[in-house]
């Protein structure tokens, strides 16, 4: 885990997906195997970090009096989680890809994922848990409703390991409790 100080954060984080949408979140303190006993997938290991990036597109308001802006509003705002997947399994593939099915078939043994994805798209809860800024304990972002947005796409090169890059967008829960968690929480463990 994490060494102080512990407000200088370092580590990897852990992402998971639930194939519901507005699935709520373990509690910040759960153990692996609660969380994936919950129906939550891990993804597994990760190159080149998970990013959150919170979006935002602020218009600056202008007076005819005034040289400088006088007013600035948030036309639109968003939040998307990005991350490159080292373990290519055609699971985490088909989670990426629309949630596409995995099958199977023998003669030789195999399994087969459907490369197209149609019109609609696949909703998940995802969950992203990392060191907390406080202690030797976890932090989580939890979103309840997100779509995969990114182009993935896979580069398999004779030097390197293939990986596959995602970004997870998210949608606005219709459920929030209220207007502040429609895109869910960032929590942190303290005690």
């Amino acid at each position: 885990m994490s060494t102080t100080p512990f407000d200088i954060v370092a580590g990897p984080a852990t992402v998971y997906i639930h194939t519901t949408a507005g699935t709520a979140a373990p509690a910040v303190n759960a153990s692996a195997g609660t969380i994936t006993g919950d129906g939550w997938t891990a993804l597994g290991l990760t190159e080149g970090g998970v990013k959150a990036k919170h979006t935002q597109s602020i218009t600056q308001l202008m007076a005819d009096q005034r040289s400088g802006p006088v007013k600035a509003i948030r036309a639109a705002e968003g939040l998307e989680i990005s991350f490159a997947l080292a373990e290519l399994t055609l699971e985490n593939f088909g989670l990426a890809l629309n949630n596409a099915t995995v099958s199977t078939s023998t003669g030789p043994a195999r399994k087969i994922l459907g490369l197209y994805q149609g019109l609609d798209v696949a909703q998940f809860a995802l969950l992203v848990i990392g060191p907390s800024p406080y202690m030797d304990a976890n932090s989580q972002y939890w979103v309840p409703v997100v779509v995969q947005t990114d182009s993935p796409e896979v580069d398999f090169v004779k030097d390197n390991k293939a990986v596959l890059q995602t970004t997870w967008t998210a949608i606005e829960d219709p459920n929030a409790a209220s207007e502040d968690l429609r895109f869910g929480t960032l929590i942190a463990q303290t005690s």
